[in-house]
């Protein structure tokens, strides 16, 4: 197991009543922030990584026995790294079921719970699933907390950087064995979705595909990557062969780093949790 802290010198978990947490849980780990909503300051960082356990288990350990996530907060945000999402047009969700569309998408549904997070823009929802399981073991330890799919910061900041992009723009959120990917051509969002691999050449096969599917020029794209992935990796260098224009997304403009913060190394791994406050 890897464990990460990192905390402003003065940080003090009882005073947790004027701040946010926000939790990410992955297949593999945790990861929570603490920060404050006056100036959007980032005080607490903690990340797990347990190749042996899922992260819903961790999360109600730590409930348990870390006084940091314990505390009671302001809001408490929760991002699901969901295996299974799809995105429907908001104003028909009146006429249509959540598990209805879930069915339709994923087939069978039994065990699990089905969600819906809807953008800032009220056009579109994500509708995805959280393994019943799971989905109590977050309302049982944390009964006050929002919870989110990881496509819905993911979507806000593409649509909101895809604006300032001359040409197309595709994001890639990066995980050991799968990839959410949204591609924005001309101000409309043309793909959001989620694929497996298992190789790195199996990586690059499916993006080379992708790209021939939807005629992305390899010079004229702009990819955003973000997630678990190390800058150094065989996923990025077999990408930067082919697209000429590869950057790791940024801290969202906005959130205050403190120096404690600035010996984090990929922080790119971070921008669903450092985005989820600033879009809800």
């Amino acid at each position: 197991m890897q464990r990460k802290e990192y905390s402003i010198r003065n940080f003090d978990a009882a005073n947790s009543y004027s701040k946010i947490l926000s939790i990410r849980i992955l297949p593999d780990g945790l990861c929570f922030v603490v920060s404050d909503p006056k100036d959007n300051k980032l005080l607490y960082m903690t990340k797990i990584i347990d190749s042996n356990r899922h992260g819903i288990d961790i999360f109600a350990d730590e409930c348990k026995s870390n006084n940091v996530l314990a505390a009671e907060y302001l809001k408490t945000h929760v991002v699901y790294e969901t295996q299974q999402f799809t995105l429907f047009p908001t104003p028909l969700m009146e006429d249509v079921e959540e598990k209805k569309i879930a069915e339709l998408n994923f087939g069978n549904v039994d065990g699990a719970t089905v969600l819906t997070d809807t953008l800032p823009t009220n056009e579109i929802s994500v509708v995805y699933t959280v393994p019943q399981r799971h989905e109590e073991a977050i309302r049982r330890n944390k009964p006050n907390a929002t919870i989110h799919s990881q496509m819905m910061p993911l979507l806000f900041n593409a649509m909101f950087n895809s604006k300032k992009c001359k040409g197309s723009y595709l994001h890639l959120n990066i995980r050991t064995s799968s990839v959410d990917v949204i591609y924005i051509e001309g101000g409309k969002l043309k793909l959001a979705n989620i694929f497996q691999y298992q190789t790195a050449d199996e990586f690059l096969f499916f993006v080379l595909g992708l790209m021939d599917n939807y005629h992305i020029d390899q010079y004229d794209v702009k990819c955003v990557v973000s997630g678990e992935v190390d800058e150094n990796s065989a996923v990025v260098d077999h990408l930067a062969r082919y697209i000429a224009k590869i950057e790791f997304s940024a801290t969202p403009k906005g959130i205050v780093e403190k120096s404690a913060f600035s010996s984090i190394k990929n922080k790119h791994q971070f921008l669903t949790i450092y985005q989820l406050p600033i879009c809800v």
